[in-house]
């Protein structure tokens, strides 16, 4: 009998590559404002840079380990430290930021260290929405009979602005922050943590998110059933298989009724 609901966060409740997206439009539109730009080149530029200064970072393996993605090291807040890998991205971020849109106006000749600084700025400030999905408030409301997780990857200070801007908190009976526990999906441990936080079973929970490396993986590993939402950034893998694919969460609904 499945007493628990697990939800992923990032792109499974709330938007968050269309958030970035539009940060990064923002962005360009503002520098085309003083310069003449290729806007579409500047981002995919941006982008690139960014990629690859943070595969170089002195804390990539940890952030690979707790799921914290170079997309996020653009506008997370590192305040809350609990592990010296926290201490070392908020001085090492600011730096990162800025280098990353250096880089990217150098593609199109230009050397504006004000203008980098003023877009690293303009992206933390345009990147601070949570948007919900259109289905989740419906679909949260007919699990009012199960206990509601949510299990997170990523540092403690983004992923608590995330949940809390979302406002979905009212609906949740226990959250797991990866960056919390120094553990990430799809390590069995993380899936322990939100078993004993709502005191269930690994059997009593189905596990949904976006993610088949995390998310999915995670599950099977943790003898839970998992649910796949496809919203189209993360693809099919045939290596670990859900009980069940959507495609708007809503779908599960019925299929989760015949579970009980």
């Amino acid at each position: 009998m499945i007493r628990a609901i697990l939800f992923d966060l990032d792109e499974t409740l709330i938007l968050d590559h269309p958030v970035s997206i539009h940060a990064m439009r923002s962005c360009a539109f503002y520098a085309a404002s003083w310069y003449s730009l290729d806007l579409d080149a500047l981002i995919l530029s941006f982008t690139q840079h960014a990629k690859a200064l943070w595969s170089h970072s002195p804390t990539y393996e940890y952030t690979e380990r707790i799921g914290h993605s170079y997309g996020e090291g653009l506008w997370a807040r590192y305040e809350t430290q609990g592990h010296p890998a926290i201490a070392q991205l908020q001085e090492w971020a600011p730096h990162y930021r800025v280098a990353a849109w250096k880089a990217a106006l150098a593609e199109q000749n230009l050397e504006d260290e004000a203008l980098a600084e003023a877009l690293v700025e303009r992206f933390i400030s345009e990147r601070r929405l949570y948007p919900r999905y259109p289905e989740v408030d419906k679909l949260l409301g007919l699990l009012s009979g199960y206990k509601i997780g949510i299990v997170t990857n990523g540092v403690p200070d983004l992923q608590s602005d995330k949940l809390e801007g979302c406002g979905l908190m009212a609906y949740v009976d226990a959250t797991v922050i990866s960056g919390q526990i120094d553990i990430g999906k799809p390590d069995l441990g993380i899936f322990s943590r939100i078993c004993s936080e709502l005191q269930v079973e690994p059997r009593e929970c189905m596990m949904v998110g976006d993610n088949p490396e995390r998310d999915v993986a995670g599950a099977i590993k943790a003898g839970m059933k998992s649910v796949w939402v496809e919203r189209g950034f993360k693809g099919r893998d045939s290596r670990f298989t859900a009980d069940l694919a959507v495609k708007d969460l809503l779908e599960m609904w019925p299929w989760l009724a015949n579970q009980n």
